[in-house]
């Protein structure tokens, strides 16, 4: 009992007062030397009132920031529902075309978070120490990741530009895969482990469902009624397509031969 006797000689009266008003939550010994210490005190009326007064402001203090994370809860979760229900690509209320806008958005968007990711030491070596190396590979290398957030921030927007973009990142990106997919077609591993780990070999079939995935989402934003939201002409997409395949083929034959 010295142990809670000393400690409780510390404590303020509303301390003690709610030791006693939630005696459920205490060992009987600590209930019973709180009792004690309190009758020791043998405060007035005016302190016992003082006391509980203070209980009661730091009860409403807790309910207060109580109060106000759950307000906080409420607006994140309608925000996050707002968001979710804007981009929802499956209302039934949606035109086809915005379905496809939006689903579009949400899984290339997607992309462009995960590869930001993934690539964001090499992003900072290569914006901060690697400045001297940068080459024709490198602007090849990078050249989806800057592109890809700019051009699906636009097309969520229905700009122009931004549909411009979008299609010019995917027909590089279905370019690529359509040459990687011949190029690893008949590519055997090297057999030794080192030079595997380096450059490990991707199996044609990865290649081939990235063309698939890209080479579908650009026939998608190509159909007349979503071109028509984004005031784009047959002429304007041919044009895009034909001058992205034509200078991702000169840069990749540059490139790697």
């Amino acid at each position: 009992m010295t142990e809670f006797t000393e400690r409780y000689k510390k404590l303020s009266n509303a301390e003690l007062l709610e030791i006693l008003a939630n005696s459920k939550n205490y060992q009987p010994i600590a209930v019973e030397t709180a009792e004690k210490e309190f009758e020791n005190r043998n405060l007035s009326k005016i302190e016992i009132n003082k006391a509980k007064s203070e209980i009661k402001s730091k009860q409403e203090e807790k309910l207060n920031i109580i109060e106000k994370r759950r307000q906080t809860e409420v607006k994140v979760k309608e925000t996050a529902f707002k968001f979710f229900d804007t981009i929802n690509p499956i209302q039934n209320e949606i035109q086809t075309p915005e379905k496809i806008i939006r689903l579009t958005t949400l899984i290339i968007g997607g992309l462009a978070i995960f590869s930001i990711f993934k690539q964001f030491s090499m992003l900072k070596y290569m914006f901060t120490d690697g400045l001297d190396k940068w080459d024709l590979g490198m602007l090849e290398y990078f050249f989806p990741l800057i592109l890809l957030p700019l051009s699906i921030i636009l097309f969520w927007k229905r700009k122009k530009i931004g549909w411009i973009l979008l299609s010019i990142f995917l027909s590089y990106s279905a370019v690529n895969s359509l040459i990687f997919f011949f190029k690893n077609l008949g590519r055997q591993p090297s057999g030794i482990p080192a030079l595997e780990s380096l450059f490990p070999s991707v199996s044609p079939i990865v290649y081939l469902m990235n063309l698939l995935f890209f080479g579908g989402t650009l026939w998608l934003i190509c159909k007349e009624d979503l071109r028509h939201i984004y005031k784009i002409s047959k002429q304007t997409m041919f044009l895009t397509i034909v001058l992205t395949t034509v200078i991702t083929l000169i840069l990749i034959y540059a490139i790697i031969g």
